[in-house]
């Protein structure tokens, strides 16, 4: 079995302890979207559990090839030397790796870019996340048996203080400390987390614990710009220390299986041009059940946005720019995808739990009409739907932002039709 927490390498037969990953592993790894980042801090915590991160790759097409690549080594057991041999002569030829690589100071590939060493943690972090996935899928259809799942490190010279200070202790599967620490807590992580009967925690040396108010939420610094995100962090009883999963890795990896999809699409695309993440996000979002499912997982997020003052300072992404509306205005914003912040729906108030907020996405995909305010603000409006809506969205910053929407009642269409049409079209009835 691939036992697995913390160190700079992962001495394991990748070959023989892929073909030991649960079936439920390969649905998914399969189920996966693909998420582009310049580094790992334009990678939201979610990453890791539903999207590929791959520094300095910014066509989709690219991503196609490594996804292929991967799949098939965890279905035939290949090794990760394997993975590299058959994939790097492929991005060879369309010109995405080569010399005159460029570092950032924190160490990531800045470029068009790929060296080797990348792909091992390519290759090892989605390995381990699909195989925890696998993991936990299993281990829950069995909770009946075996309720109690125990935390285990390797406990080597390689593994992290931190991931060994949780080595051994034991929580019920529904603790809330799994919602955050299941593992993989962080880039070549080794932990794993084993099931246990009743009959097993009669002997174990610490016994059954809930984290209770072990748990808190901190401010964790989040890219290069001073900006911080809420997190989860566990307090160690013995030290008192805080202890949170890297960055990008604040999510368990089977309860991720299919959400915050199109999330990931839109962190690649912050990071892409425009007209490229604009069609993407098209192409995407033209799938009703792909669409549904960035709804569901964005409102679940307003309504807790709405609730807890915590995620005030939160953001989420909630559709990005049309590829008409980028070509109709005359200077284009330096970003497509559209950010929908925890301020925002505190000012909505009570407003926030309306259609207008809890089915934006849809609103901002497939839009009848698009406006253009004095002040260049974009205004996004359905009329043809059980509940018309409008959207305000400024470009002020060069980066998409929704400033408000709102549900439209008898004669408000009559106010919005003084604005100049961007694209799109007024309906009669």
């Amino acid at each position: 079995m691939w036992q697995t927490c913390g160190g700079d390498s992962m001495d394991v037969d990748l070959g023989f302890a892929m073909t030991l990953q649960p079936e439920k592993a390969i649905a998914y790894f399969e189920s996966k979207g693909y998420t582009i980042g310049f580094n790992w801090h334009d990678v939201k915590d979610s990453a890791h559990a539903t999207a590929f991160t791959v520094s300095g790759i910014l066509k989709l097409d690219v991503l196609t090839d490594i996804s292929t690549a991967q799949a098939n080594a965890l279905k035939e057991g290949k090794s990760q030397a394997q993975f590299k041999n058959e994939l790097l002569p492929e991005l060879a030829r369309k010109g995405w790796i080569g010399k005159g690589l460029k570092a950032s100071p924190d160490g990531e590939l800045e470029g068009k870019q790929l060296l080797p060493y990348r792909l091992d943690t390519i290759f090892r972090t989605n390995m381990q996340s699909s195989y925890m996935a696998g993991r936990y899928q299993s281990m829950m259809e069995n909770v009946a048996f075996r309720p109690y799942w125990e935390y285990s490190a390797v406990m080597d010279t390689r593994t992290r203080p931190s991931h060994a200070s949780l080595n051994g202790r034991v929580y019920r599967y529904d603790d809330p400390f799994w919602d955050t620490f299941f593992p993989p807590n962080g880039y070549h992580c080794r932990c794993t987390v084993r099931a246990r009967s009743e009959r097993d925690m009669a002997n174990h040396p610490i016994g059954v614990e809930a984290t209770g108010d072990r748990l808190e939420t901190i401010q964790q610094p989040y890219g290069t710009d001073g900006k911080t995100r809420p997190v989860t962090a566990y307090q160690d009883p013995k030290s008192g220390r805080l202890f949170t999963p890297d960055a990008g890795f604040h999510l368990n990896p089977g309860k991720g299986y299919m959400q915050e999809l199109g999330q990931q699409l839109l962190r690649k695309g912050d990071t892409a041009p425009p007209p490229l993440t604009a069609q993407a996000v098209k192409t995407v979002f033209s799938s009703p059940r792909e669409l549904e499912t960035f709804t569901r997982d964005l409102s679940d997020w307003v309504r807790r946005a709405a609730a807890d003052p915590a995620l005030h300072q939160d953001w989420r992404y909630a559709g990005a720019l049309l590829p008409s509306v980028l070509d109709a205005l005359q200077a284009a914003p330096q970003r497509a995808a559209i950010t929908l912040t925890g301020a925002a729906v505190r000012d909505a108030g009570n407003a926030s739990l309306s259609n207008a907020w809890l089915r934006l996405p849809a609103l901002l995909a497939h839009p009848d009409v698009v406006l253009r305010e004095t002040n260049g603000d974009l205004v996004y409006v359905v009329t043809q739907s059980a509940t018309p809506r409008a959207a305000q969205v400024s470009l002020f910053t060069g980066s998409p932002v929704v400033k408000h929407t709102w549900l439209l009642f008898d004669g408000d269409e009559a106010e919005l039709m003084h604005l100049p049409v961007l694209v799109g079209e007024w309906h009669d009835g």
